[in-house]
């Protein structure tokens, strides 16, 4: 008898150890107090250019800020500039356009296929502006629909760069 209790009491304290062990080593995504530590960029996760699907984790941001501009031509010409950002094939951000002298604040969101880019830019008095465009390198271009409440519906040329 003094044999199996001598056994289990063995096991137990062999669990508890493994047990004490484990909870010592933190997962690789926590620190040492079991908090989820911050994404790296270049440290933790691949970066992904636009146009281009990471290989690395898919559930963070995977690519930093990238500045816009573009210029668009229909029977007004503007320019945008925005700060955008990229997460697997979702690409989001805001600037601000300007056109005859006004200022407006947009937001901008798309999908990333490939080369190929549509792109919805919403300005602050209401503008919807559906770019199809195609990135060549660092290059930008294609055509747009611009939609308002104010004007009708026009149809425009797109161009610009990734900086």
């Amino acid at each position: 008898m003094r044999y199996p209790v001598s056994i289990l009491i063995l096991l137990f304290l062999a669990a508890v150890l493994t047990l004490n062990a484990s909870a010592q080593d933190p997962e690789p995504w926590q620190d040492q107090r079991g908090n989820a530590t911050p994404v790296l960029m270049g440290k933790n996760v691949e970066e992904a250019e636009v146009g281009q699907e990471a290989t690395g984790l898919k559930s963070r941001l995977l690519s930093p800020m990238v500045r816009w501009e573009l210029d668009l031509k229909d029977s007004l010409d503007r320019s945008v500039e925005m700060e955008m950002y990229q997460s697997n094939d979702a690409l989001f951000g805001k600037g601000r356009i300007m056109a005859d002298g006004i200022e407006q604040n947009v937001s901008a969101s798309g999908i990333i296929s490939g080369n190929k880019l549509d792109l919805d830019i919403l300005s602050e008095d209401l503008s919807l502006f559906r770019l199809s465009l195609t990135m060549n390198g660092k290059s930008i271009y294609g055509d747009y629909h611009v939609h308002s409440a104010r004007f009708i519906t026009e149809k425009g040329i797109a161009m610009g760069k990734i900086e």
